[in-house]
């Protein structure tokens, strides 16, 4: 019964995170983005640096729909771009990491939350 109420509390997490986030969003898009801001918040604490080259390997999308994605938090002010400098390879590459505002701050609480209760 545990595992119930566990798995009860992360979905109302996520409605209210879906709800409150992304409010003019249409479904698809709240869910890629709220996915996308979840990764790079786990992420970030990483050795290797979060980057679209990196999520994409992980998410199997192509680094360009990833990249369109990030462009929308970004524009939401819930990601940070960060040129890295010397980075070898094609263009440039940017480190994304979550921004320290209220906004984002709801959403990662909210996920600490119910990650927590999952244990």
């Amino acid at each position: 019964m545990q595992a119930k109420r566990s798995l009860d509390s992360l979905r109302m997490m996520l409605e209210r995170i879906l709800e409150k986030a992304f409010p003019r969003q249409t479904g698809a898009a709240r869910l890629q983005q709220v996915g996308l801001f979840t990764l790079i918040y786990l992420m970030q604490a990483d050795k290797e640096d979060v980057t679209a080259r990196r999520l994409s390997r992980l998410t199997g999308q192509s680094e360009g729909d990833v990249s369109t994605q990030v462009k929308k938090l970004v524009a939401l002010n819930l990601i940070v771009r960060t040129q890295i400098p010397n980075k070898q390879g094609r263009g440039r590459a940017f480190k994304l990491t979550v921004k320290d505002n209220a906004q984002a701050k709801r959403l990662t609480q909210a996920i600490d939350k119910a990650a927590s209760k999952r244990k």
